[in-house]
């Protein structure tokens, strides 16, 4: 295999062959290896063809071993730093310096070492300046040159909307500056005159890049590289090397407004209130300005400035080297040495080589291709090792601030860095700058000061893991350096990758998941001799079982305070510190100078109520109230996980938030699952490779329903200095921090970004409720892992945006535009995205939503208890005053409560402020749960001052995809056809109906005159069972039916005037079941005799009561009305205004096919067909109905597949039940059985979006050809009979996997023998012995798609089905409004000249426009009714022209004309033309019509049937002589023009025009002179084939 199997379209299924033999192959060693040392154990209990559960692990283990070792050796990627990053006085020989590299190596690490060391001689050669906050000006020069006003942002995409614009006059800068001495700075006197700079000017001295040290840090510089992968398994991003820029800190603050005497950047009190984090970002830009100079950029290429942890406060460089820095490299590699390689080295590398140069486009030239990236990471420089410190050194930086610092070796006192300390005070606290005492939970900022101890460890985090990654690795000149430790690692970030768990704001980083196992390597949960799998499954065994947030056992019945609440979650929480080498944690923590230092303070400051211990202060405030199961509001959503370093100084997962977490660990869970082969379909263990590694499932995927929230309308929180300072002014005069009563408290401490991010989660989960299993916010990371847009290359990158899958923020430094930026004034900002917007729109804050489809339909939220007077305030807090009111209740009490089922007011319709209301949407869109979001956001994240006329309201993505399928109810009178489930149980209710009538008219009694048994309907036999086969009876109609006034149906809205006198569509089928009678005759053709009599009797009886007028049955005898109509197979009669279609099922004839001992062709034939129609299709009822009964949206998602099918012309090539099948497998897949307490990641579909994504994703993802497609909703199949299915799809398949039903669906009907089972089978009780005694001889084999679909059908129904994924996928990232989603129903006017020839039908047979599948109607538009408000879905429009019929057989309606004997129960010439078509010339050509507007028959010519044959009198019809084509003994060859002459005649009453594309005429005019060879003649066949093969 080569690197291109990361992409699971590039993983043949022959390496799955290989790697399966394999695996068999290392089972059946060990297994005879296990056999010979347990000889005289006893013979474990298999059966014939299957295997014990040891050995079936021990296969399933080898067989994911052998998979991601392929995995590996093409993701590991290895590139040492060398001595590049030194500086030049300090550089000395070394082997790995300039063009030389060791074997294990990328062949273009050189010209990286060379690129490093390019871009260190250019920060080292910086000279000394003043850096002021007027370098980061936007289109400025400001102190340190290099500003450019860059016209290159000027109408680039998505730039205008990166960084928020300040309406107005104002500065705007590059990055956002937030401390107190850039305030301070910018307002200057502004009292006394706002143009006044003077001594408010904030400057700062940079001794210049002496004083700068470059080193690499991350997977860059740990042993091995630990981490690095290359682009392939990097999410199509291409590496990127970190390096971290390390400036020089002082105690001396004389040089703060100045040059001082001291090379210290920071100094003093700079970690208050975010000075640190301003000098860093002004350096940085200063740095990016002097990089992308025009003299250095032949060297550095492109500068982008870009965040680090995606959070836009720290600042980093992202360089892109310029692409001819290969051609150096090209030249190297021919008088380069090449180092010492093994045979598979050279193999592989020729492998890469090939697949490098295949892969690049033949415009480029060679080498031309970005290999690289190289971030700069700015942090503080540490001269020395840390020294020991004894608790009689304790200092605080009150008095005693140098000497702590010294010992401390960095200017931060280390009480500094205690959890409880605020380091970022607002106005009020700023008098007491020398103070140092904890805070209050509320008031301490442990994430801020989380942050200053991040740049403090860059360099420390890097050695702790590589001292880890040393007592692992054998290294060597001619070994690589790899451990089980590098491969754990590497699985694991493809892992998170997959999911869009990495390189996000809120995600892991390479560098937290190598701290885990540096944690799990060091405690010895993972052991040394452990293989990467056992350590890859350890990890997620921890990280999915411990309680990382204390609420593991909390539920939403438990009604706590906030005090309780924390304390509990305080209890439960867990926190843990990497042990030291040679200690293990408790020692660690034992001997910690940090710790020791924490309780000397809490011992003599003798604060009161503080923690005991500093894990216990770590636990307390990063810990808060909030929890969706509390009634009690919290401010403050900034609950984190814990894990610390040796030094308890930092928290390596403080960025994780509590959504992110519980999603990730439910991932690791099913992780779990999948590796010990606990899902169903995983247990062959066949499938966990692919699940786990392969197959993509990020943020666009993940989730039932995605909101977008305006950035510009949340309410602006000033956060500088704390937060507690100035405070942006709204509209009467409220403050940002008092409209937002249950959020916002935070942002001094995480920031005002991440405080809306985690508010809008918190404050989500705590308004829905149980409604939702997870929300999570859109961030960075998340985007299109498949893109093959190479936006890498290109000599403009500079002036553009970097746009990967990382979607991270990365702006190009030349490009820029004075009036976009970060405003001065920090209360003027509005939040900034997550990740890269991907449109011209607004920025929005995306959250993804998971609906619980039973809980999401409650519409009423109860408040707590009247005496709760905390929890009243809260409940009040939370919904608002208008909208919480009090109630009184059935039971008594009196609460207040929010009601979501109130319809739209007048004012709402007329102005155009409320989104329409679809009739379906509560059940299958999750319509309560949108409401409830929609009414939040106006409520809490919404600024009063935008609260105005026309408010953005947020809703659902592709939430108008149910216009297809339901109708609008928001209007002030509904259409009697907008509400699809009504229609559906209307004729339900019909049946029950009739049913009853059937079973209580039959039953028998004595007649006294004649002495026999007779019944009221006059048949000799009861009806026992009436069954249900239309899929109007299972909620699966896409149009259901409507009353029809002549079959005894009510008139609706409409045209009272003219009735239809046809039934469009296909009547309601449903079968019938006698009791069992031994007068059954025993003749095949008196069967069917006696099978039609009691059709004639019935239709007779029927008759007969309603001219008797029998009083018992009155009711029901109203409901008859229409012709009956008796066939030898059916009966047709209309009731309640529906058509009814009978038909008899006979056990007693099936028993007789099944007893015949020599059938002929035509029995067997009989047999499988009665089977099909009568007991499987009864079971595929019950079974679907099942489905559709449980998960409220499935019924909607297989209509709307319908729709999907029809639209693109493959009506009745693919079987309804089929799709229905399908649809039921995307719902029943997932771990219901999941016996954790954990939320299944994998849980059904709650939406008609997401269910109709799911479904065209496994149409067009799943290996029909190579396996099988098993739907057990209810465990029916065992796993003994799935190992059967496989062994004989294998058999069916064959070795080229060509042979059998293309599309091979597998359901718990489709065996052998099916009628011999009892109906305890069907409904999941025990089997009986019979059975059991068979289950080897059973024979499963599919039914529905036995024939159907054809594999040219097929594979074009899976590839319309994936590009209809990307589009509708598209138009959920991109946010497209309107009905661009339409485009997925649609065919294009091109894609029709793909087929050979096209038969127009004439309109009038077209009763229903809307549905075309070149035109089709998707808009919700004003309806033709008297209420011009009124507005109908496409639905309704489609059911209305439906139910009035085609114009030619409307029938006007007078009161003394009896129209109803002369109503066809069914009228659809399209699809029996279409079906007559199929039948006799399906061995010429295919036939393409969409059912539901069939104005266009496609034809699409078979290939096979135009190769020369010999002639003959059996298949002389539609042939000609092959003239000049001869070829041996081939004479004749099909005549199209015949062909076509006969089915237009058969059509002619219907086709109104015939257009031919391709002829398929042969160029047999005979050319003088020249005579063609045999090789001619080939070539021209073989090209003729070929031409049709790509039709």
């Amino acid at each position: 295999m080569t690197a291109a199997t990361l992409n699971p379209r590039h993983l043949t299924p022959q390496d799955d062959a290989a790697l399966m033999a394999a695996a068999n192959n290392l089972t059946a060693s060990h297994a005879a290896h296990n056999n010979a040392t347990n000889s005289n154990d006893a013979t474990p209990n298999t059966t014939d063809g299957g295997m014990n559960p040891a050995t079936e692990g021990l296969a399933r283990s080898n067989l994911l071993r052998l998979e991601t070792s392929e995995l590996l050796a093409e993701s590991a990627l290895h590139v040492h730093p060398g001595t590049a990053l030194s500086p030049p006085n300090h550089r000395g020989g070394h082997s790995l310096a300039g063009d030389g590299r060791v074997h294990y190596e990328a062949k273009w690490s050189p010209v990286a070492r060379k690129y490093l060391g390019d871009v260190s001689s250019v920060v080292y050669g910086l000279g000394g300046c003043d850096l002021s906050p007027e370098v980061c000006l936007a289109g400025g020069s400001g102190a340190g040159g290099g500003g450019t006003s860059g016209e290159g942002w000027k109408g680039e995409k998505g730039m205008e909307k990166v960084l928020q614009s300040a309406n107005g006059e104002g500065k705007q800068y590059r990055v956002p500056l937030v401390s107190d001495k850039f305030q301070k700075s910018v307002m200057g006197d502004s009292k006394h005159n706002s143009n006044a700079r003077g001594n408010g000017e904030w400057k700062f001295p940079f001794a210049g890049g002496k004083s700068l040290h470059l080193e690499p840090i991350g997977s860059f510089a740990h042993v091995g590289n630990a981490g690095l992968a290359n682009r392939h398994a990097n999410g199509n991003v291409v590496p990127v090397l970190d390096v971290a820029v390390l400036f020089p800190a002082g105690q001396d603050s004389s040089g703060s407004n100045g040059v001082g005497s001291t090379s210290a950047f920071v100094s003093g009190k700079d970690y208050l209130n975010h000075r640190y984090g301003d000098k860093r970002n002004i350096l940085a830009v200063h740095i990016a300005k002097q990089l992308s100079q025009k003299k250095h950029r032949s060297k550095i290429g492109a500068v982008h400035l870009t965040h680090v942890f995606g959070d836009a406060r720290k600042v980093a460089l992202l360089l892109t080297p310029p692409l001819d820095v290969d051609e150096s490299f090209t030249e190297g590699k021919k008088n380069g040495k090449k180092g010492n390689k093994t045979k598979g080295d050279k193999d592989r590398d020729d492998k890469k080589r090939k697949r490098d140069e295949g892969n690049e486009t033949k415009t480029k030239k060679k080498g031309n291709k970005l290999r690289f990236r190289i971030r700069l990471i700015f942090g503080v420089k540490n001269e020395q090792a840390p020294t020991k410190h004894h608790p009689e050194e304790y200092s605080s930086d009150e008095g005693d601030e140098e000497q702590g610092a010294s010992s401390w070796n960095c200017w931060i006192p280390r009480t500094r860095l205690f959890p409880d300390r605020c380091n970022n005070r607002g106005a009020k606290l700023n008098s007491k700058d020398g103070h140092d005492n904890p805070a209050s939970v509320d008031e301490s900022t442990p994430h801020h000061t989380n942050a200053l101890a991040e740049d403090i460890h860059l360099v420390s985090t890097t050695h702790l893991i590589s001292s880890t990654l040393a007592t692992l690795t054998t290294t060597g000149s001619n070994v690589t350096p790899t451990s089980s430790f590098h491969e754990t690692l590497l699985l694991l970030k493809v892992w998170a990758l997959q999911r869009g768990f990495l390189r996000g704001h809120d995600t892991f980083t390479t560098t937290t998941l190598a701290l885990v196992l540096v944690y799990l390597y060091r405690t010895k949960a993972i052991g040394r001799r452990m293989g990467s799998i056992q350590a890859f499954t350890t990890f997620m065994k921890f990280w999915s079982e411990v309680d990382w947030l204390g609420e593991s056992t909390l539920t939403s019945g438990n009604n706590m305070n906030a005090a309780k609440l924390l304390a509990h979650k305080m209890d439960k929480k867990a926190a843990f510190v990497i042990p030291e080498e040679g200690r293990n944690e408790s020692q660690t923590i034992s001997h910690c100078e940090q710790s020791r230092l924490y309780a000397k303070d809490v011992r003599d400051n003798g604060h009161s109520g503080a923690p005991k211990t500093l894990l216990d202060c770590y636990k307390a405030h990063y810990t808060t109230s909030s929890s969706p199961f509390s009634s009690i509001a919290s401010q403050s959503h900034h609950d984190s996980p814990i894990l610390l370093d040796p030094t308890m100084t930092i928290n390596y997962l403080a960025r994780l938030s509590p959504s992110f977490v519980k999603e990730s660990k439910a991932e690791a869970h099913a992780a779990l699952r999948l590796i010990h082969g606990q899902e169903r379909e995983g247990a062959s263990g066949a499938g966990a490779f692919r699940k786990l590694f392969l197959e993509t499932n990020r943020f666009w995927t993940r989730y039932d329903a995605y909101v977008r929230i305006p950035l510009e309308v949340i309410p602006k929180i000033g956060c500088q200095s704390g937060g507690a300072g100035k405070k942006s002014k709204g509209h009467g005069g409220k403050t940002g921090r008092e409209e937002a009563k249950v959020w916002g408290q935070d942002a001094s401490d995480i920031g005002y970004d991440e405080s809306v991010r985690r508010g809008v989660v918190g404050v989500l989960s705590r308004a829905l409720g149980d409604r939702v299993t997870a929300i999570r916010v859109f961030s960075s990371g998340n985007g299109d892992i498949r893109s093959n847009v190479n936006v890498d290359s290109g000599n403009d990158i500079a002036t553009k945006v970097v746009l990967d899958s990382d979607q991270c923020c990365a702006i190009p430094i030349r490009g820029g535009n004075a009036t976009v930026g970060y405003a001065a004034n920090v209360s003027d900002r509005a939040p900034t995205p997550s990740a890269l917007p991907s449109n011209d729109e607004e920025p929005c804050l995306v959250v993804g939503l998971r609906i619980d489809p039973n809980a999401s339909r409650r519409i009423v939220d109860r408040g707590p208890p009247a005496e709760d007077v905390e929890g009243s305030d809260a409940f009040v807090a939370l919904w608002g005053e208008e909208h919480a009111q009090l109630r009184r209740f059935q039971d008594g009490a009196i609460v207040r409560a929010v009601v979501w089922n109130a319809p739209a007011t007048s004012a709402q319709r007329a102005s155009g402020h409320g989104l329409l209301r679809f009739a379906g949407e509560d059940r299958s869109m999750g319509g309560i749960v949108e409401r409830v979001t929609q009414h939040i956001v106006h409520v809490q994240f919404t600024h009063v001052s935008k609260k105005g006329k026309n408010p953005k309201l947020v809703s659902f993505e592709l939430r108008d995809v149910i216009s297809l399928i339901d109708g609008v109810i928001s209007t002030p009178q509904p259409s009697p056809y907008a509400d699809s489930l009504a229609l559906h149980k209307n004729v339900m209710s019909a049946f029950e109906s009739l049913a009853d009538f059937l079973r209580q008219n039959t039953v028998t009694s004595m007649d006294n005159i004649s002495g026999k048994k007779v019944s009221a309907l006059g048949l000799p036999l009861k009806i026992d069972e009436v069954e249900p086969l239309s899929p109007c009876l299972r909620y699966s109609a896409l149009f259901p039916p409507v009353p029809h006034p002549l079959l005894g149906g009510a008139e609706l809205d409409g045209d009272k005037r003219k009735i239809s006198g046809v039934n469009e569509g296909s009547p309601v089928i449903i079968q019938i079941r006698f009791e069992g009678s031994s007068k059954w005759p025993s003749s095949m053709n008196a069967m069917g005799a006696a099978k039609c009599a009691m059709l004639i009797q019935l239709a007779d009886g029927i008759e007969k009561m309603k001219k008797e007028g029998n009083r018992s049955a009155a009711d029901d005898l109203d409901g008859f009305d229409g012709p009956i109509d008796v066939t030898p197979n059916y009966l047709d009669v209309g009731y309640r205004g529906y058509s009814f279609r009978i038909i008899v099922r006979a056990d007693q004839e099936l028993r007789m096919l099944r007893n015949l001992l020599n059938p002929t062709q035509e029995a067997v034939a009989l047999r499988l067909s009665l089977i099909n129609r009568h007991v499987r299709g009864s079971m595929h009822h019950s079974l679907i109905h099942s489905v559709h009964t449980r998960f409220p949206s499935a019924s909607s998602v297989a209509r709307l597949a319908q729709r999907w099918v029809a639209a693109h012309m493959l009506s009745d090539m693919i079987p309804q039940e089929a799709i229905e099948l399908l649809v039921a497998k995307i719902y029943t897949e997932s771990s219901t059985n999941n016996n954790s307490k954990l939320l299944p990641a994998d849980m059904p579909p709650s939406t008609v979006t997401a269910g109709f994504l799911k479904f065209l994703l496994l149409l067009h993802s799943h290996d029909w050809a190579r396996e099988p497609l098993i739907v057990d909703p209810q465990n029916h199949i065992s796993a003994y009979d799935r190992g059967l299915i496989q062994s004989q799809f294998n058999a069916v398949r064959g070795p080229d996997f060509i042979k059998g039903p293309a599309m091979y669906i597998i359901s718990p009907a489709d065996y052998d023998g099916v009628e011999e089972m009892t109906v305890s089978k069907i409904v999941g009780e025990a089997e009986n012995t019979t059975a059991q005694s068979t289950l080897t001889e059973k024979i499963w084999a599919p039914t529905v798609t036995a024939t159907f679909p054809e594999k040219v059908v097929l594979s074009r129904a899976a590839a319309l089905a994936k590009c209809s994924y990307d589009h509708l996928t598209s138009c959920i990232m991109l946010g497209i409004k309107g009905t661009s989603w339409a485009a997925a129903f649609r065919e294009s006017s091109s894609a029709l000249t793909s087929y050979s020839a096209l038969l127009r039908v004439d309109s009038a047979y077209i009763t229903d426009s809307g549905c075309s599948s070149t035109n089709p109607d998707c808009g919700c538009i004003a309806g033709k009714r008297d209420d011009k408000s009124s507005i109908q879905s496409p639905f309704e429009r489609s059911l209305q022209k439906r139910h009035a019929g085609p114009k030619d057989l409307r029938k006007k309606n007078f009161k003394n004309l009896n129209l109803e004997n002369d109503t066809l129960h069914e009228w659809q010439p399209v699809k029996s033309l279409v079906s007559k078509l199929r039948s006799r010339y399906n061995d010429y050509a295919l036939f393409f019509y969409n059912e539901l507007t069939p104005d266009v028959i496609a034809m699409l010519w078979r290939p096979a049937a135009f190769v020369p044959q010999l002639f003959s009198a059996m298949v002389s019809e539609f042939k000609r002589p092959a003239m000049e084509l001869w070829k041996n003994d081939s004479l004749v060859i099909t005549n199209t023009d015949d062909l076509m002459s006969e089915i237009e005649y058969a059509s002619k009453d219907i086709i109104s025009d015939v257009k031919v594309l391709d002829d398929k005429k042969p160029d047999d005019v005979p050319t003088k002179g020249l005579k063609k060879s045999k090789v001619q003649d080939q070539e021209q066949s073989d090209s003729e084939y070929g031409s049709s093969d790509s039709e």
